[in-house]
């Protein structure tokens, strides 16, 4: 049912576009043709894989679950073709990495550079993003480790497995120069200044079991009567922002003297405490890698000595 590998990039394609005309303009084909091949899965698989609809198709349960399996399968081709080519090339292989805004500000670098003191031939792509973006992209194939928060009840597909080793706790943040340094600011003083959101705009959502700052904001108003009149969404960019401004954030506390220079401390308040799971998501096929088992070993380690 699997034999073709360019019927199910095609295939696939219009699974993510929603239309076959639109698929059929980024594949470079006709859109008959595009039909001709969703007909042709459609007898072999014996079933309708997408619902035809006036603005578009979508994936039926059948269709679902033959995407799901078709992503595994041309990912589980993109490695061996790149175990093959590296061998012949003399190259060692590559690692695609995801993380949270604060794993990758304040983590990864030293995880980076212990892993290359062991691995120097092996290439990493970093990409920051929330945890639901980086389960999709795991299941894409586009990546092979995801490093932020869980809590474990995410539901994953059989050939993902999410490891949770670390306990993080998150709270109001500001430069250690900022004026609420000073003394215990009441919660009403938290309204004045400017805020930064490290979550947008990559937009983590309630998947981690963390609520958002959007949230955490909404029971400061609920508190106090008063709205954040600024707020600044600026992914992990947000810290060179904190650096040079009066901002406010809500942050992992568990990573603040990670950070370079160690520019940011928690504000003495009680408010925004909160406290997660957190660890990694990985392929289960890259567990024979060798040079993935040692990435791993390095987060774990890097991070072991944090857990509070």
């Amino acid at each position: 049912m699997f034999e073709k590998r360019k019927d199910l990039t095609k295939f696939l394609a219009v699974a993510e576009t929603g239309a076959i005309l639109s698929a059929a303009d980024k594949l470079g084909i006709t859109q008959p043709a595009l039909s001709r091949v969703v007909a042709r899965l459609e007898r072999q698989f014996g079933g309708r894989l997408f619902d035809r609809m006036s603005t578009g198709v979508r994936l039926t349960p059948l269709g679902a679950v033959v995407a799901d399996l078709a992503r595994h399968i041309l990912y589980e081709i993109e490695v061996a073709e790149e175990k093959i080519n590296a061998t012949l090339s003399g190259r060692t292989g590559s690692l695609r990495v995801t993380a949270g805004p604060m794993w990758m500000g304040a983590v990864l670098p030293d995880v980076i550079a212990r892993f290359h003191e062991t691995c120097p031939g092996v290439e990493v792509k970093l990409k920051t993003t929330p945890l639901s973006e980086g389960i999709r992209l795991l299941a894409n194939g586009d990546s092979d480790l995801h490093c932020g928060g869980i809590n474990g009840n995410e539901p994953l597909p059989q050939f993902l497995r999410s490891e949770r080793f670390l306990d993080m706790t998150w709270g109001v943040v500001a430069h250690k120069s900022h004026p609420l340094q000073s003394g215990i600011p009441s919660e009403e003083a938290l309204a004045d200044f400017p805020w930064i959101d490290f979550d947008a705009p990559l937009r983590a959502d309630a998947a981690n079991g963390r609520p958002s700052l959007t949230r955490v904001l909404d029971q400061l108003y609920d508190r106090t009567g008063r709205r954040v009149k600024t707020v600044t969404r600026a992914g992990s960019g947000g810290l060179s922002l904190m650096r040079v401004g009066p901002y406010l954030s809500w942050l992992s506390l568990t990573f603040l003297d990670r950070i370079p220079g160690h520019p940011l401390k928690p504000l003495p308040v009680a408010f925004g405490s909160f406290r997660y799971r957190a660890g990694m998501i990985s392929r289960r096929s890259a567990d024979d890698l060798s040079p993935f088992g040692i990435f791993r070993d390095i987060v774990r380690e890097t991070v072991s000595s944090k857990e509070d």
